[in-house]
């Protein structure tokens, strides 16, 4: 049966787990050893390298009824699920599956004049995904996020209250350590290692986390 995109549901993003528990399941599950055996091939073998990259969904914070997370010049804070007048609807830049298998965007950038269909070739690749999900019994381990360009450097996000901020590598904090949360699988953000990490000093993970590195 093919797998449902259905639309933003803020009842979705509530039920996502935090950073240290999505974390606990990716290394109870050798995450690390799934991204580089299983889904590197997968994504790159049905061409989609360049469209989406992997991700594990998490949230940082709730948001409060009719808001959504959404993105602008690397900072993202809730905004109001409708557009204000004269904006262009918020661009859906990941994905994550509920418990009955239904795809829903989870996070947002507004870029004015940007646009993203998902059209039969990415729907067939998500209908894969999830096949490969459920048989690995990996359940909501991983979902999907938009991929960024190949001039991507990687990024770190940063949480204070209900705003995050994502930093590029020049500007990583000092003593910073990371938790990878998505990975991208293009030859070019291969090569240098591009990865989004979410930083995890205050409430650190027992196990796992790294400080990122950009191989030039």
């Amino acid at each position: 049966m093919a797998v449902a995109v259905a639309p933003y549901s803020q009842e979705h993003f509530k039920s996502l787990p935090s950073l240290n528990e999505a974390l606990t399941n990716f290394h109870e599950k050798d995450g690390n050893k799934l991204v580089d055996e299983i889904f590197k091939d997968l994504f790159v073998k049905n061409g989609m390298d360049r469209v989406f990259g992997l991700s594990m969904p998490h949230r940082h914070f709730d948001v409060e009824a009719g808001m959504k997370l959404v993105s602008y010049n690397g900072v993202s804070t809730p905004w109001f699920e409708k557009p204000a007048v004269g904006m262009d609807e918020p661009l859906p830049v990941s994905w994550s599956f509920s418990a009955k298998g239904d795809l829903h965007p989870t996070e947002f950038k507004y870029a004015k004049g940007e646009a993203f269909e998902i059209d039969e070739k990415e729907l067939a690749f998500i209908d894969t995904f999830k096949t490969v999900l459920d048989r690995l019994d990996l359940g909501q381990l991983f979902g999907l996020c938009l991929y960024p360009g190949d001039d991507f450097m990687g990024s770190c996000e940063v949480t204070r209250d209900d705003v995050n901020v994502s930093l590029e590598p020049k500007d990583f904090p000092d003593g910073v350590v990371g938790a990878d949360t998505a990975w991208f699988f293009s030859p070019p953000l291969i090569k240098r290692g591009c990865r989004c990490t979410c930083d995890n000093r205050e409430n650190p993970h027992g196990h796992g986390a790294h400080v990122i590195t950009v191989n030039e």
